[in-house]
């Protein structure tokens, strides 16, 4: 092909990676890569692109798998599964990272059981990459809808995202050694894929070290303003060492990708969200697309379309996948409940980014016939659109989700908890007061409250915003405080009497709250700005301030001066990768953006519906019967 034709096609693909989005945006729950995958099948069905012609293109598509691969590890959240190991429930044998290796390997009994029913009945394919894919999750597709739901943090929410990073880690290994023993055997090549785990520890673990020193952390920082952004292009440099060494010793390129992933993702530290977001930008923005078209213009559908037999094989694939993954997902109920476990077994059936991959490379070794793959993409495909609908549906959004809050309060023999009850609930939130014991819970019922006993906040943290630890005694205020963060509990507010103790809160995460230090700085506050102070203390004024977080996706993208905000709402602040930005009408919204209001009481419910429901917005609010009623169901 001339150098121009090369171009030609690139330039064809880059198009439609720019209007598929366009057009995709008009149907919400349908997501872009569906899009560029049926416009790559559609424009070489035409005549217009043909991948095989233009090695540019085929360059372009490598390099967008290896960085879907590397977007995939760089979510894997390694720590988090320690962190969940080590603080697990004492009443569970098992803790939730130990559990989920166990649904991981009856998964991948189960999987391997239907790809050999499947290859019996017919299907040509190879048991064992059909059996990868079926043990296989979409991490990329499941984060984002629990984020966008809210629930990454709740027991659920974890339960899945742990779920998803074990399926997808351990399939990538597993995937990885079972084509280096189809391709070479047992033999000295196999060494290979210790060589590049044993890289990747020891980089591991001289790297997280070398990023902590004071000096280097100094570097850095100073270097990753906009004309040079260090910390990106040392993303890159990983992700092409790890893919270089892969390919050349005969490791399949995604195993290397997925491993600079995971590396940068312990690398990072907190404040590095934005680093994230410009990798995820540079590689969803150009090449991954490019990928997704180019995947869609090697679909095999003329055989497909001859062959109509092979589309049979489609809705049972659905019904072994299915079941696949729902079987082990029951073993969740002890700790989420019946409809959360079979809710996140679907959500868990979700197949792209790994599975296509599969697809991918399976037929490029002859391990898959151009067909199967064929049916295997498509699968991957229906899962994406359809298994987050079921999800929703089985699990509807709880209370919490749909930003009506509930706060709990604990220490009730202190006047303060009392004052701050009422506070509370004059700015339209809903409080539960803890008991530690029948005393306490007798008391709390005689004034008419309604209490809620400390051993079963674990089984309601789901539905919790917010909890205020108010007694006056600092060892208890800091027991009960740890007790609530472990049931994943995040925003901990407590009462430290003594200033003393306050490093001790502050280690733990907790949020304080010292009088003897806040005084002089609310006297300030009321001495400069009598106004403020008046607004943020007042409960009869009507007005309030807000902080949402934003979970509407068709808010997402919009300019601030484009909005139709409730009554003479104004938004004040955003806070976004950790920095506070003052917006201006030009700002745009982000999902996930965590945004100060000021509005007027009467629209409280309004702006949240708005800014929180994530299908909606306040002209159609959330009605009773789609939000589970969790509140009432607190003894």
């Amino acid at each position: 092909m001339p150098h121009t034709d090369q171009f030609t096609s690139l330039l064809v693909v880059l198009a439609l990676a720019f209007f598929v989005p366009l057009l995709i945006n008009r149907f919400k729950a349908l997501p872009v890569v569906v899009g560029e995958i049926i416009a790559g099948l559609i424009f070489a069905q035409l005549g217009f692109l043909d991948p095989s012609e233009s090695s540019t293109l085929t360059l372009f598509s490598n390099i967008g798998l290896a960085f879907l691969m590397f977007l995939a590890g760089l979510e894997i959240n390694i720590p988090s599964l320690f962190n969940n190991s080590r603080d697990r429930d004492k009443k569970q044998r098992l803790s939730l990272p130990a559990l989920v290796m166990i649904i991981y390997l009856l998964t991948l009994i189960l999987g391997g059981a239907g790809s050999y029913l499947l290859t019996e009945w017919g299907m040509t394919g190879n048991i064992f990459l059909l059996t990868f894919i079926f043990g296989a999750t979409s991490l990329g597709v499941v984060l984002p809808v629990l984020k966008k739901r809210g629930m990454l943090h709740s027991k659920s929410g974890q339960a899945i995202f742990i779920g998803s990073t074990v399926a997808d880690l351990f399939t990538v290994i597993l995937l990885t050694i079972y084509i280096l023993f189809t391709q070479h055997g047992l033999n000295i090549k196999i060494l290979s894929f210790l060589l590049i785990l044993i890289l990747f520890l020891v980089v591991a673990r001289i790297g997280t070290k070398f990023f902590k020193i004071p000096k280097v952390l100094k570097i850095f920082d100073e270097l990753s303003h906009a004309t040079v952004q260090i910390k990106v292009r040392g993303a890159f440099v990983i992700l092409l060492i790890f893919v270089v060494l892969a390919e050349s010793l005969g490791v399949e390129l995604i195993l290397g990708a997925f491993l600079a992933g995971m590396l940068v993702g312990l690398f990072k530290s907190p404040q590095d969200d934005n680093l994230v977001h410009k990798l995820e930008a540079f590689g969803f923005g150009l090449f991954i697309p490019i990928f997704f078209i180019v995947t869609g213009a090697n679909l095999n559908i003329q055989e497909l379309i001859e062959n109509p037999q092979n589309l049979i094989f489609l809705p049972v694939l659905f019904v072994i996948s299915i079941l696949v993954k729902l079987i082990p997902a029951l073993l969740l109920k002890s700790r989420i409940g019946w409809r959360s476990s079979i809710a996140a077994g679907f959500l868990l059936n979700t197949h792209l980014s790994i599975e296509v991959a599969i697809a991918v490379i399976g037929e490029q070794l002859g391990l898959l016939t151009p067909a199967t793959s064929a049916v295997i993409i498509v699968f991957a495909v229906l899962t994406v659109i359809l298994m987050p609908i079921i999800f929703n549906v089985i699990q509807p959004a709880t209370a919490k989700e749909a930003g009506y809050l509930t706060r709990l309060i604990y220490g009730w023999e202190n006047n303060l908890a009392r004052n701050v009850d009422q506070q509370l609930k004059a700015h339209g939130d809903r409080v539960k007061i803890v008991v530690s014991g029948i005393d306490d819970e007798k008391s709390v019922l005689s004034e008419g409250y309604d209490p809620l006993p400390l051993a079963q906040i674990k089984t309601f943290a789901d539905e919790i915003d917010t909890a205020i630890i108010l007694s006056g005694d600092d060892t208890k205020n800091l027991e009960i405080s740890r007790k609530v963060q472990e049931a994943h509990i995040l925003h901990v507010i407590a009462l430290v009497n003594e200033p003393g103790n306050l490093d001790e809160f502050k280690h733990s995460g907790i949020q304080v709250f010292s009088p003897a230090l806040y005084r002089s700085s609310m006297i300030t506050l009321m001495a400069r700005n009598p106004s403020i102070f008046n607004l943020l203390s007042s409960t009869s004024d009507d007005r309030d301030l807000m902080e949402l977080t934003l979970r509407n996706s068709i808010l997402a993208g919009q300019r601030i001066r484009d909005l139709i905000l409730p009554g003479d709402s104004l938004i004040l602040s955003i806070k976004r990768y950790n920095e506070i930005l003052i917006p201006h009408g030009s700002t745009r919204l982000e999902l996930n953006d965590q945004v100060s209001i000021l509005v007027n009481t009467r629209d409280t419910h309004k702006v949240m519906d708005l800014f929180q429901h994530p299908l909606g917005n306040w002209n159609q609010p959330i009605q009773a019967d789609q939000i589970e009623p969790q509140v009432e169901r607190f003894p």
